[in-house]
């Protein structure tokens, strides 16, 4: 299988895949009103038409427009955190499902969620929903991710 910097690189796409399938869950799924709520975004009854706060005021959209387009884009990030993490797992020399987990977990607490706290301290509204969906969402992906990898070599 083709390595980048001794990574195994089938493993970083699955990993991505699973992150890219947590988020699925997370945001699409589990937390989606939770978190939309918390960040002050609003859909219609009907799901067509958005509505989101912005410094001026109110912006209203009907239909998705370009959101399929980032949607897409939006897989280069879990992509390049599993290259991270296997990177990280391949220098500490963790191949056990137990230990990478172990990894994942310390890892997404000492970086991911004091990352992700900068959104509750900065934005005007501070809103705990949004910033515990992803808190959460960073911890399992890393977990998840840090797990994936440890199949491979």
């Amino acid at each position: 299988m083709p390595r980048l910097a001794n990574v195994n690189l089938l493993g970083v796409l699955l990993a991505a895949i699973a992150i890219y399938f947590v988020g699925f869950l997370w945001y699409g799924l589990l937390f989606s009103e939770a978190y939309m709520n918390g960040i002050g975004v609003f859909f219609n009854e009907a799901g067509d038409t958005v509505r989101w706060l912005e410094a001026d005021g109110i912006s209203t959209r009907t239909g998705m427009g370009e959101e399929g387009a980032w949607m897409a884009a939006g897989f280069l990030i879990p992509l390049v955190l599993s290259f991270g993490l296997g990177y990280f797992l391949k220098t500490q020399a963790i191949s056990s499902i137990g230990g990478a987990a172990g990894f994942g977990l310390v890892l997404s607490l000492l970086v991911g969620v004091p990352l992700m706290a900068y959104g509750l301290v900065y934005s005007p509204w501070h809103s705990w929903p949004a910033f515990l969906v992803d808190a959460s969402h960073t911890v399992v992906s890393f977990v998840a991710g840090c797990i994936v990898l440890s199949f491979f070599d």
